[in-house]
Formats: C-alpha cells, structure tokens, sequence
C-alpha cells in the first residue's frame, strides 16, 4: 500500500511529530511505502521528497508566528494558509500525480496548508482519512481551555467566541481570521470530504459528535501507539523500593495550562509533613516560562525537593521513568493522549490524572490515581493517601504491563489502522 502522509512538521517537536516517525518507520517495517507531504525547514530531517514541499510562510524558517518576519508577503502567505492555498493545493497534486499513492492520512494541516490539501486528494479521487492531534476541528485556540477553564461556547455560537475572547495569542486579528476561516470551511462542507477521522481518545470523538462535525460511523478512536526498541526490550522495569523516598516525576512543558503550577502549590503543602520526597521535572521548550516556574520553586522553598531538566531528545528522558515510583499528569485542559502516559505504563509505573477530559477514557483505576480536575487540594489529598500507603503503587504497578499492552501497542494500533486504510480504499462502510 502506498501511503501519502500529510504534516506540517518533518522534525520532531513532540507528540504529533513523534507519531509520525514511529508509523512511518512501522509501515515500511510492514512493506508499504510512505509518501511524505510537508513544509520546507531547515529544521526538517531529510526525505525524499523533500523537492514537492511548500515553502514555509513567507519562505521563513521560523517556526512561531512571533518569529516570523512580519512583511505584506508573510501577512498574504498567512491568510492564504489560514483561508484556502492554491499554492499548496497545487503541491500535493503534483505529489500525487508523480506518485499515485492509495491513501492519504492527514494530521496537522490547518493553518499551514489550509483545507486546499484536502480539496487536492479528492480531485485526484486520493481517499482521506484525518487524524486529530488536538481540539483543533471544533475550537479555534485548539484547546477547549479558556481563562483558567475548559470551555466549549464556541458549540453554541458558531465559533463566534473565538473572535469575542481572543482566543488565538490573545489577538484581535489573528482571531478575527481563525474565526472567519473556520465559518468559511463550515460553509464549503470540508470535512464531508473526509472518509474517516482517527481520534486518539473518546473524550475527542465525544466532542467532535457534540460539534456535529461529523456522523458516529465516520470516527474510529485508535490511540497513539509507543515504540518498543531492542534496547528497551532489555531494560528492567522493576518497581524501585521506597528507602530513599517517594520520587514523582512530571514531563512535559511547562504552561499553566499544564497544571505545573497546581502541581507545585500541592508540593508546597506537602513537604511540610513529608519531607522524605522528590519531584523530577522534564519539560519546557519556552525559557521565559522556565524561569518563572524556577522563581516560584525557590519562593516556596522548594529547591531541594525538586530537580529541573530542561527537556532534550536523546532518548534519555526514559531513564527518568525507571527512577521513579508514578508519575503525574496534572493538566488542567482536556489533552488529546500525552506521551508521558504512554511511556509511563509502558514502564509499569501508574499515573496520577484529573477525572476529567481525556483521562476519563485513557485510563482507568486500575493503572491511574485520579482526583477531581483543577483542584490543588484534591491532588493534595491523592498525594497525601501515596506518601501514607505507598504499597498501592505497586499494586497499580502491576496492573500496567496488561493494560498497556490492550491499549498502546505498537501492532495492536497498526492492525487497526491498516484495517480501516483497507475498507476506506475499497470505501466499504467504516
């Protein structure tokens, strides 16, 4: 089968793009030929087809918004990637026609490409099924998090929300685009011509029906998959004792709307009774916001229960996991499937969530603690219950292997994904 991949990165920046290299490399280790469609960077790892690629907006190499170099070229060039690209349309048909691929599977697009991609693979009769990395289909900051909150307002107005309360970089132009593109794709019907979404939880099938973004038949959740090395085939995961304390460890970046915040104040409170802990953190990809989280853990006195690693990519951060006893996810947004979750199970070590969002359906309390969402005393309390009666993380402890290999195997995801390629090409009912 040859499968032509859409994205709007080519170089790992985190989940999104490591899913895509791990199926890229899983699908040819099965014999089907991957087609590759993205963005001229030079941050980009080489491919072969590197020469069909769009230049990035306004030929820049900056990644963000707030680094590009803001000329009415760039200002045009965002609009059209915003609105509708007849340059990137053009693109992916070249690609297509030179390559005849049998399936496309389309993840970031909107904002870089523009739905054009989509417009392109259906006159070239070129099936495609979406995959929906974040809130992006129905909210337009791609998050349903709004002022400290979870919000969905834009369900009931139309997407009017996003304009009113900025939700696009707290501006009123980037707003005022995302808000007018988003009814302009509503009016063109662009996802009916879609064959079929892949949503890496129920919480995201759950709002995409609720959006009414598309029928029930059309959404298959299959979860994001982790890749097991011969390397870490060897590693012992064995549960680490408690004679040197309770390690917790959280990874990820550091925002507020990832809940480290929450996450230090419950610490603050605990290391008054229970000193006998340590927290790794592994993350942030922002230095301003580094900074900051460092100002607050030496406020609050906390320098010496808590190292810092600003997050790298040599494969080293896995290490971290096998040094610690559970590892928390305290996010107040909904999240799509964080890797942390993933690797963390994969490591037999369980979890502490929210009930809320996604984490309703990616875990269970079988592997997970969960308490209730965007509360620091009901985290407090679950951290509380650990430090007092840490032998029930050992039980979750060996509950992991299983439910992982149930839901995030690397063929289990494979199986189901190639399945529903096969029945999109043959367009049997999916």
């Amino acid at each position: 089968m040859k499968i032509l991949i859409i994205h709007y990165r080519y170089y790992i920046t985190g989940g999104p793009e490591r899913y895509l290299f791990n199926l890229k490399r899983a699908l040819e280790d099965r014999g089907h030929q991957v087609i590759v469609f993205s963005r001229k960077l030079f941050q980009n790892e080489d491919n072969e087809y590197k020469d069909y690629w769009v230049d990035n907006i306004g030929k820049s190499n900056s990644i963000y918004y707030a680094d590009t170099k803001k000329t009415i070229g760039t200002y045009c060039d965002m609009l059209f990637r915003e609105f509708y690209s007849l340059k990137c349309k053009k693109a992916v048909k070249r690609l297509i026609r030179d390559t005849h691929p049998d399936i496309c599977y389309l993840m970031v697009y909107k904002g870089v490409f523009s739905p054009s991609v989509i417009n392109a693979c259906k006159e070239m009769n070129l099936p495609v099924v979406n995959r929906i990395s974040d809130y992006n289909p129905m909210c337009g900051a791609c998050s349903l998090y709004r002022d400290g909150h979870f919000c969905k307002d834009c369900f009931r107005d139309n997407d009017w929300s996003c304009l009113k309360h900025r939700c696009v970089k707290n501006s009123f132009y980037l707003s005022t685009a995302r808000y007018l593109s988003m009814r302009l794709h509503s009016w063109m019907r662009v996802n009916d011509k879609i064959s079929a979404f892949v949503c890496t939880n129920g919480f995201m099938k759950q709002m995409l029906l609720e959006r009414g973004l598309a029928k029930e038949n059309k959404i298959h959740v299959i979860p994001t998959f982790f890749h097991e090395t011969e390397k870490l085939t060897s590693v012992s995961k064995a549960f680490p004792d408690f004679e040197n304390g309770l390690r917790l460890l959280y990874i990820g970046n550091i925002d507020e709307s990832k809940g480290i915040y929450d996450l230090l104040n419950a610490l603050k409170v605990l290391v008054k009774k229970h000193q006998n802990l340590h927290l790794d953190i592994v993350g942030g990809l922002h230095g301003e916001e580094n900074s900051k989280m460092e100002s607050f853990i030496k406020l609050w006195g906390l320098t010496n229960y808590i190292t810092f690693q600003p997050f790298k990519h040599d494969g080293d951060v896995f290490d971290y996991y096998l040094n610690t006893h559970v590892t928390i996810i305290p996010a107040r947004w909904s999240e799509n499937l964080p890797n942390t979750l993933i690797e963390s199970l994969y490591f037999h070590r369980p979890v502490i969530v929210p009930n809320s969002g996604s984490f309703q359906f990616t875990t269970d309390e079988s592997v997970a603690f969960r308490y209730k969402s965007q509360s620091v005393d009901a985290l407090i309390k679950i951290l509380m219950d650990i430090v007092a009666n840490p032998e029930k993380l050992r039980l979750k402890s060996d509950n992991c292997a299983c439910f992982f290999q149930q839901h995030f195997s690397e063929e289990g995801h494979l199986n189901e994904l190639i399945n529903l390629f096969k029945r999109t090409i043959e367009n049997e009912d999916i």
